[in-house]
């Protein structure tokens, strides 16, 4: 892959954060003119990046606001070489990313990447609001990790766990939940959702690639009115570095998605078990006792009349927190 003189420099300057490096420097390393140098700054600073000048010293990064695929490639060490995608603005992640599947043969998991989303969505189709620079929005396509028929439950379980793993590293005061299935919660309120979605080999009858969609409010304040209450953002990070971190734990991961330690981590920090809850299954409400977690991902609930019912899909509409 061939890079570009902006995206070497640009490189260089990240590889040695809070330090100088002279133009001079620069010029040498990438065997260009010092004028070359100074062009390449300037382009890399039109694209947002946070560069900083002085005599005698040279250039310094300092950060960029923006959602950059030459800055994610470096802190992934190129992982995703070609397979990473970055858009300032898509109508959603999840639908560029099918719509690229139907297309190409992926071997390999592959990235899209948005700052803002016009018609995010999550489960069974519902808007999930994805305003600009605040958030983080994005899709992977993971070829199956199996030829086995795929246990959905633990697919949303362990890509959840594995998130969580990820903003405790950034956020570790934070103490996030899980919300039965898809939800990551703070303090009672919604901060992400997962989407996992399957494309299936007809023939076959296997899972071909699956498309996972992850939305995070990461500074987001302002909400619409029916979310004022419910949903919140976590605290100001470098998006950047908390989505390459993200990709690349999902990436090297899922593939174990069904190991135990997974579903027993997201046992202990549920929001639900032991709690009384509204279960909402094909338009019935279903009230009850969040009692376990199968070993499949699935939800048991007691009901009023001490019986107890498993669920494997359905969404968890209300929670009455006890204690």
């Amino acid at each position: 892959m061939v890079h570009s003189t902006a995206q070497k420099i640009l490189w260089q300057l990240l590889s040695a954060p809070d330090s100088w490096i002279s133009g001079n420097d620069l010029a040498k390393r990438f065997n260009i003119s010092r004028e070359s140098v100074w062009k390449a700054i300037n382009g890399l600073r039109k694209n947002g990046n946070n560069i900083e000048s002085r005599r005698n010293l040279g250039y310094r990064f300092t950060g960029n606001s923006r959602l950059s695929a030459d800055i994610i490639d470096f802190y992934t060490h190129n992982h995703f070489k070609n397979r990473l995608y970055v858009e300032n603005q898509v109508s959603s992640t999840q639908s560029i990313a099918k719509a690229f599947l139907s297309h190409h043969q992926v071997s390999a998991p592959t990235v899209f990447i948005a700052d803002h989303q016009t018609a995010g969505y999550g489960r069974q189709g519902r808007s999930f609001y994805s305003p600009a620079a605040t958030g983080l929005y994005f899709s992977m396509i993971l070829p199956s990790p199996t030829d086995r028929p795929l246990q959905a439950g633990l697919m949303t379980t362990t890509f959840a766990v594995l998130i969580v793993e990820v903003l405790k590293q950034f956020f570790p005061a934070q103490d996030f939940r899980y919300k039965w299935v898809n939800d990551i919660y703070l303090n009672h309120k919604k901060v992400g959702g997962i989407l996992t979605e399957a494309v299936v080999e007809l023939e076959l009858r296997t899972t071909a690639s699956l498309v996972v969609g992850i939305g995070l409010n990461i500074t987001t304040k302002e909400f619409p009115l029916g979310l004022k209450n419910k949903a919140t953002g976590i605290a100001p990070a470098d998006r950047n570095l908390l989505v390459s971190r993200l990709i690349e734990t999902i990436a090297n991961n899922y593939l174990d998605y069904d190991n135990p330690q997974y579903l027993e981590q997201y046992r202990q920090d549920s929001m639900i078990l032991g709690q009384k809850v509204d279960l909402v299954v094909n338009g019935e409400v279903i009230a009850g006792t969040a009692k376990k977690i199968e070993n499949d991902g699935a939800l048991t609930i007691r009901l009023a009349d001490g019986k107890t019912k498993t669920f494997n899909s359905g969404e968890v509409v209300k929670v009455n927190f006890e204690k």
